[in-house]
Protein backbone atom coordinates (compact mmCIF):
# COMPACT_ATOMS: atom_id res chain seq x y z
CA UNK A 1 0.00 0.00 0.00
CA UNK A 2 1.45 3.52 -0.92
CA UNK A 3 0.61 6.65 1.37
CA UNK A 4 -1.66 7.71 -1.04
CA UNK A 5 -4.29 4.71 -1.17
CA UNK A 6 -4.46 5.09 2.71
CA UNK A 7 -7.75 6.72 3.24
CA UNK A 8 -8.83 4.71 0.33
CA UNK A 9 -8.41 1.21 2.25
CA UNK A 10 -9.84 2.91 5.52
CA UNK A 11 -12.83 3.97 3.30
CA UNK A 12 -13.06 0.32 2.11
CA UNK A 13 -13.00 -0.88 5.50
CA UNK A 14 -15.50 1.56 6.60
CA UNK A 15 -17.75 0.63 3.36
CA UNK A 16 -17.73 -3.35 3.91
CA UNK A 17 -16.89 -3.78 8.11
CA UNK A 18 -18.34 -0.91 9.46
CA UNK A 19 -15.43 -0.04 11.68
CA UNK A 20 -11.55 0.41 10.42
CA UNK A 21 -9.18 -2.00 11.88
CA UNK A 22 -6.08 0.16 10.09
CA UNK A 23 -7.22 3.26 12.25
CA UNK A 24 -7.53 0.92 15.47
CA UNK A 25 -4.05 -0.76 15.06
CA UNK A 26 -2.52 2.85 13.95
CA UNK A 27 -2.02 3.97 17.22
CA UNK A 28 -0.48 0.64 19.10
CA UNK A 29 2.49 -0.44 19.05
CA UNK A 30 2.46 -3.22 16.34
CA UNK A 31 4.62 -3.89 13.31
CA UNK A 32 1.55 -3.47 10.10
CA UNK A 33 1.15 -3.86 7.11
CA UNK A 34 -1.52 -3.66 4.65
CA UNK A 35 -1.89 -5.05 0.85
CA UNK A 36 -4.54 -4.24 -1.53
CA UNK A 37 -6.08 -5.56 -4.44
CA UNK A 38 -6.45 -3.01 -7.49
CA UNK A 39 -8.86 -3.32 -10.35
CA UNK A 40 -8.26 -0.90 -13.21
CA UNK A 41 -6.34 1.86 -10.42
CA UNK A 42 -9.22 1.41 -7.58
CA UNK A 43 -8.34 -0.55 -4.67
CA UNK A 44 -11.51 -2.80 -4.87
CA UNK A 45 -9.69 -5.11 -1.47
CA UNK A 46 -7.24 -5.28 1.35
CA UNK A 47 -6.12 -7.27 4.02
CA UNK A 48 -4.49 -5.70 7.28
CA UNK A 49 -1.87 -7.71 8.94
CA UNK A 50 -0.08 -6.65 12.06
CA UNK A 51 2.09 -8.94 14.84
CA UNK A 52 4.71 -8.65 17.34
CA UNK A 53 4.73 -12.03 18.99
CA UNK A 54 2.11 -13.16 16.70
CA UNK A 55 1.18 -12.69 13.06
CA UNK A 56 -2.87 -11.28 12.91
CA UNK A 57 -4.73 -10.72 10.42
CA UNK A 58 -7.07 -7.59 11.29
CA UNK A 59 -9.00 -6.83 8.64
CA UNK A 60 -10.35 -8.45 4.80
CA UNK A 61 -12.37 -6.54 3.22
CA UNK A 62 -13.46 -6.82 -0.80
CA UNK A 63 -16.02 -4.37 -2.32
CA UNK A 64 -19.27 -5.66 -2.68
CA UNK A 65 -19.46 -5.81 -6.84
CA UNK A 66 -16.00 -7.61 -6.31
CA UNK A 67 -16.81 -10.74 -4.48
CA UNK A 68 -16.51 -14.16 -5.52
CA UNK A 69 -13.65 -13.78 -7.39
CA UNK A 70 -11.10 -14.94 -5.87
CA UNK A 71 -9.74 -11.72 -3.95
CA UNK A 72 -9.95 -12.21 -0.77
CA UNK A 73 -8.17 -15.39 -0.97
CA UNK A 74 -5.42 -13.80 -2.48
CA UNK A 75 -4.91 -11.05 0.20
CA UNK A 76 -4.61 -14.11 2.24
CA UNK A 77 -2.94 -16.02 0.84
CA UNK A 78 -0.49 -12.85 -0.03
CA UNK A 79 -0.51 -12.42 4.22
CA UNK A 80 0.14 -16.25 4.52
CA UNK A 81 3.64 -16.01 2.81
CA UNK A 82 4.51 -12.84 4.23
CA UNK A 83 4.16 -14.01 7.65
CA UNK A 84 6.48 -17.13 6.48
CA UNK A 85 9.09 -14.97 5.01
CA UNK A 86 9.06 -12.81 8.44
CA UNK A 87 9.44 -16.63 10.43
CA UNK A 88 5.97 -16.83 11.78
CA UNK A 89 4.95 -20.15 12.33
CA UNK A 90 1.15 -19.72 12.51
CA UNK A 91 -1.51 -17.02 11.10
CA UNK A 92 -4.26 -15.59 13.43
CA UNK A 93 -7.69 -14.09 12.77
CA UNK A 94 -10.88 -13.90 15.14
CA UNK A 95 -13.98 -14.43 13.19
CA UNK A 96 -17.62 -14.30 15.20
CA UNK A 97 -19.00 -17.26 16.01
CA UNK A 98 -22.23 -16.03 14.59
CA UNK A 99 -20.70 -15.60 11.30
CA UNK A 100 -21.07 -18.95 9.86
CA UNK A 101 -20.64 -18.51 6.46
CA UNK A 102 -17.04 -16.38 7.34
CA UNK A 103 -15.93 -19.51 9.77
CA UNK A 104 -16.56 -22.15 6.59
CA UNK A 105 -14.40 -19.94 4.30
CA UNK A 106 -11.83 -19.91 6.52
CA UNK A 107 -11.63 -23.56 6.75
CA UNK A 108 -11.82 -23.74 3.24
CA UNK A 109 -8.02 -21.56 3.41
CA UNK A 110 -6.90 -23.52 6.27
CA UNK A 111 -7.66 -21.86 9.20
CA UNK A 112 -8.76 -23.90 12.38
CA UNK A 113 -10.96 -23.29 15.15
CA UNK A 114 -8.24 -22.70 17.98
CA UNK A 115 -10.48 -21.33 20.80
CA UNK A 116 -13.75 -19.12 21.59
CA UNK A 117 -13.07 -16.07 22.70
CA UNK A 118 -15.35 -14.53 25.03
CA UNK A 119 -17.22 -10.97 24.43
CA UNK A 120 -14.19 -10.35 21.84
CA UNK A 121 -16.94 -7.84 20.49
CA UNK A 122 -18.90 -7.07 23.07
CA UNK A 123 -20.86 -8.13 25.61
CA UNK A 124 -22.43 -11.81 24.68
CA UNK A 125 -20.50 -11.26 20.95
CA UNK A 126 -18.15 -14.29 21.08
CA UNK A 127 -15.59 -14.76 18.57
CA UNK A 128 -13.75 -17.52 17.25
CA UNK A 129 -9.47 -17.52 17.53
CA UNK A 130 -8.53 -19.39 14.38
CA UNK A 131 -4.81 -20.32 13.33
CA UNK A 132 -3.00 -21.48 10.11
CA UNK A 133 -0.15 -23.25 10.94
CA UNK A 134 2.54 -22.48 8.39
Amino acid sequence: MEDDEVEEVIDLEYEVLGLSIFVDISTKPFHKKVFVAEVNGEIVGAVVVYWNSEFKVGSVAVKEGFRGQGIGRKLIKRSIEYAKKRGFDDVWIEVSVTSGTLVSYYKSLGFRINDVIKHFYGIGKHAYSMVYRI
